[in-house]
């Protein structure tokens, strides 16, 4: 903590949070320590909920392939994170800190989608499919999912049933974007055509976070028709968190220099099959690799311009009696 405030200090280092590390936090018993921790450690700056990042990639994804552009996608990093993340902060910052909510519910849920997940391994054990036939098959979900939460929205609205507006999955949105995208076009008679078709092409596949967390299930499948987590007790217990840590990694990866996480979800991004560093930039370090964490904050360090330093000291002028010409 102590190189990671000096870094915070001089300014060359943010660490965001995201809604996500506050929904985790809901299941720990010193919950609000752990909040109040993260909040202090941000100094302000946040994420994206990772519904909008989502929604914003796809709508981006969807605009270029009715464009005829190429199926690249094209990140940008207000996608993920507010401008503000690079203005200096300032010796104090304001955050929100909210009370858990629906812990009880959470944890059912929680506890629900593992289950579920420790039931599927066996048929993933079993699966003959290759990484690339599973990485088709998670897009292909993916889409598919999507088209139907707006579908089963969309039918509840018809038939008068307007708490659909409220307690539909947020993702339902998703496709009404599209949608919306088609009438500005003059094309929302082709919706049945068009978008199902995108949620079947390579523009689709190139979106950071649908991209990511297919390589991610797919090496994790990988690896479980390999043998792994052949007990289901021990799998139970080991893979509680998994779900939450796909998605999480999945959405903010891309857009990170580096991401601490834990051993598991560190070898999953570091595999050939994902190569986080390789496909987005971002390198990836846990709790074994410190000594080379430790390492690339010096290097942080290091590289600080005479520009930067001689900034530092007019915006904050504590640092006028540091010495910051090396």
């Amino acid at each position: 903590m102590q190189r990671i405030t000096e870094l915070l200090d001089l300014q060359l280092v943010a660490v965001p949070y995201s809604p996500t590390h506050e929904a985790e936090a809901d299941f720990y018993t010193w919950r609000d320590d752990l909040v109040e921790f993260i909040h202090r450690v941000a100094r302000g700056h946040h994420f994206e909920a990772y519904y909008h990042v989502e929604e914003t990639q796809i709508l981006k994804a969807f605009q270029a392939y009715l464009d005829n552009e190429p199926m690249t996608y094209i990140k940008a990093e207000r996608d993920a994170l507010p401008s503000s993340v690079h203005d200096w902060d300032g010796d104090y910052s304001v955050s929100v800190f909210r009370a858990a909510s629906s812990v009880e519910r959470k944890r059912q849920f929680k506890v629900r989608a593992v289950e579920e997940l420790v039931n599927t391994l066996s048929d993933w054990a079993a699966s003959k499919n290759t990484f690339e036939q599973d990485m088709e098959l998670e897009l292909r979900d993916a889409g598919r999912i999507l088209m139907e939460q707006y579908a089963k929205k969309t039918g509840r609205l018809w038939t008068g049933d307007f708490s659909a507006l409220v307690d539909s999955p947020i993702s339902a949105s998703v496709v009404e974007d599209l949608v919306y995208a088609l009438s500005v076009k003059r094309m929302e008679g082709d919706a049945a055509r068009v978008i199902p078709a995108f949620f079947q092409s390579l523009h689709f596949a190139a979106v950071p976070s649908q991209q990511l967390s297919a390589r991610l299930f797919s090496t994790f499948k990988k690896r479980i028709r390999e043998g792994a987590y052949p007990n289901r007790e021990k799998a139970r217990e080991k893979l509680s968190g998994f779900l939450f840590d796909v998605q999480h990694a999945a959405t903010y990866v891309p857009y990170c220099d580096a991401f601490f996480t834990d051993r598991f979800m560190a070898d999953l991004l570091s595999d050939k099959h994902v190569d986080a560093e390789r496909t987005f930039g971002c390198k990836v370090f846990s709790v074994s690799r410190t000594t080379e964490f430790f390492g690339w904050l010096e290097d942080l360090k290091s590289r600080m311009t005479a520009d930067h330093a001689d900034g530092l000291t007019w915006a904050y002028p504590k640092y006028r009696s540091k010495d910051t010409t090396n």
